[in-house]
């Protein structure tokens, strides 16, 4: 699986107001007058359905106060294991350019650049469990960690460390779903179940400070121009439910 070039068209959502137009994305934050830094973030996402197949990325990007390139942690559907169970891989990058890679799960570079790095994780699972990731800060050290809510499984995806003048992490930042087949110029997409096979998942409101500070998530920007009814979505206090593709 070529994680690297799975980023391509989410790094151009980070830095193009065009693509992040384009992109369906969500908003979260955290009270601004919340007088604490915030140490650690956790993001919720809980997959109810998707195909085994490489395509799609659900994803919530974090930044930094002291401003610079931000990170991303995410989960992305894909191929079942050899032994026919149901598999996911996880991620946590950085597009930094002070990132210092400190896990072996990680690699440095992202998205073809040699600044950053991103880290992956083949992990369990099953359609309708909860994820919960997690994003520490202790001192320069940023670990990314990915909970199985349902199952009680915790796994390191990976840790990166970044210059002091990153500060602490941001109070608000965006979440998103990305077709990275997209990314491939020679792919075409068709609106049908072959080429969009359907997804249902939900982005729960992210907390912070080891759960001390509940955040907000705003519904979903906009569906899909390419298959224009592809993409419907629900929104209330529990979080953001996104229906897409077809059955």
């Amino acid at each position: 699986m070529k994680t690297f070039r799975l980023l391509t068209s989410a790094c151009a959502l980070l830095f193009a107001g065009q693509a992040l137009a384009a992109t369906p994305s969500m908003t979260w934050a955290f009270d601004r007058n919340n007088a604490a830094p915030l140490e650690n973030i956790t993001f919720g996402i809980q997959i109810n359905q998707a195909a085994p197949v490489d395509e799609f990325y659900f994803a919530n990007q974090f930044g930094f106060t002291g401003g610079g390139g931000i990170g991303y942690t995410g989960i992305q559907p894909t191929k079942n294991a050899k032994d026919g169970s149901r598999q996911f891989m996880v991620l946590f990058s950085s597009f930094r350019k002070d990132t210092i890679v400190k896990n072996a799960n990680c690699k440095g570079g992202a998205d073809g650049s040699p600044a950053g790095a991103t880290c992956r994780l083949y992990i369990p699972g099953e359609l309708g469990d909860v994820f919960r990731f997690h994003v520490l800060k202790e001192g320069n050290l940023l670990t990314g960690k990915v909970v199985n809510e349902t199952t009680g499984r915790e796994d390191v995806i990976g840790q990166w460390e970044v210059s002091s003048q990153a500060g602490n992490l941001a109070n608000s930042q965006v979440s998103w779903i990305e077709n990275y087949k997209m990314n491939n110029p020679s792919f075409k997409l068709t609106c049908d179940k072959k080429g969009w096979p359907y997804y249902e998942v939900k982005f729960l409101p992210p907390t912070a400070n080891n759960d001390a500070v509940k955040g907000t998530l705003s519904t979903l920007s906009n569906g899909s121009a390419a298959c224009p009814g592809a993409i419907t979505w629900q929104h209330d206090s529990s979080g953001t439910l996104v229906m897409g593709g077809y059955k």
